[in-house]
């Protein structure tokens, strides 16, 4: 198989013989991302990606530093591998990265603000919300068949016990719950 050919047809292994073994996990193929069937667990049953949220930066230095954003899409039920409903909603999403990423960031940005509009560090300094958007990076989105969509985002400000990670939860009525790691992840 040519480098051209793997490079396109990174789904299909080649075997001793070098014939062609399709991997048999579902793929969702979209003009953003290729969507990759994880299996189910008893939280989630659905697929994964990475996509290109932020711009790819054109300096070939900066690019070093750029990492896409793990996307998770439910299925619309847990007895399918069809999940269209939350592809479509991730599409709207993606459609519109640049609001939604600025409404994302200013929501949990007012979260942690107190009646000055300022945040107080973990080093103890304030910063204003811009600065705290400014900081924010979305890493990871998830999106669920129950309307819920959530936000992680990496930050280097916040409080130490909101660990490494921030997470922002919409509901489908757009209500939003902030939680830091523990919280969202459930670790005890």
């Amino acid at each position: 198989m040519s480098l051209f050919s793997r490079l396109f047809h990174k789904d299909k292994t080649t075997d001793d013989k070098g014939k062609n073994n399709t991997n048999d996990k579902p793929k969702i193929e979209t003009p953003f991302a290729v969507f990759v069937y994880t299996g189910s667990n008893e939280d989630e049953v659905g697929y994964e990606a990475d996509i290109n949220w932020y711009d790819i930066p054109e300096d070939v230095n900066e690019r070093i530093n750029y990492y896409p954003v793990g996307c998770y899409i439910d299925c619309n039920t847990p007895e399918t591998t069809d999940a269209s409903l939350c592809l479509e909603r991730l599409t709207k999403l993606f459609e519109d990265r640049y609001n939604i990423d600025r409404k994302v960031k200013l929501e949990t940005a007012r979260h942690f603000s107190g009646e000055n509009g300022l945040i107080k560090t973990n080093s103890g300094e304030m910063i204003s919300i811009q600065e705290l958007i400014d900081e924010l990076e979305i890493r990871f989105i998830s999106v669920y068949r129950d309307g819920r969509i959530s936000y992680s985002m990496e930050h280097y400000s916040l409080d130490i016990e909101y660990g490494s990670d921030v997470h922002i939860t919409f509901d489908k009525d757009g209500n939003s719950t902030v939680a830091s790691d523990r919280e969202f992840y459930n670790f005890t």
